[in-house]
């Protein structure tokens, strides 16, 4: 990954390209990858922790068809949402986002990264 970008759509790596918009994501996030496309609002910098952590998700859409991802994210999100009545504790507690953040700072962990390892995190939920 590189250290940052320039440019409205530089390409990370081989397959992913960031696209700097007025829309997404929403306000309090930095990121958000649909499909290949890392979505982020013009201005904003990212490092390559934040780089990194859009890549891991773009892996875990690649693994479940894409459409399976966001089915799943949604779900989870939901329930985590109405057992915790907490949007951000919801979300750092969705199977998906826990694999990101944890292996974030990891500049290694694509190469290494197995498919479907964000399965272990089912077993270990927070909510």
């Amino acid at each position: 990954m590189d250290a940052g970008y320039n440019g409205r759509h530089r390409e990370i790596g081989k397959t992913m390209k960031i696209i700097e918009n007025n829309i997404l994501p929403p306000k309090g996030y930095k990121a958000i990858t649909l499909l290949n496309c890392i979505f982020v609002r013009r201005g904003v910098k990212l490092a390559d922790t934040n780089l990194r952590h859009e890549a891991i998700h773009w892996e875990q859409e690649k693994e479940l068809l894409i459409v399976g991802f966001y089915l799943l994210y949604i779900a989870e999100f939901l329930l985590a949402l109405l057992c915790l009545r907490n949007w951000h504790k919801a979300y750092r507690s969705i199977t998906f986002e826990r694999e990101a953040y944890d292996y974030q700072d990891a500049w290694f962990y694509l190469e290494a990264r197995k498919h479907y390892t964000w399965t272990r995190y089912i077993r270990h939920k927070s909510i």
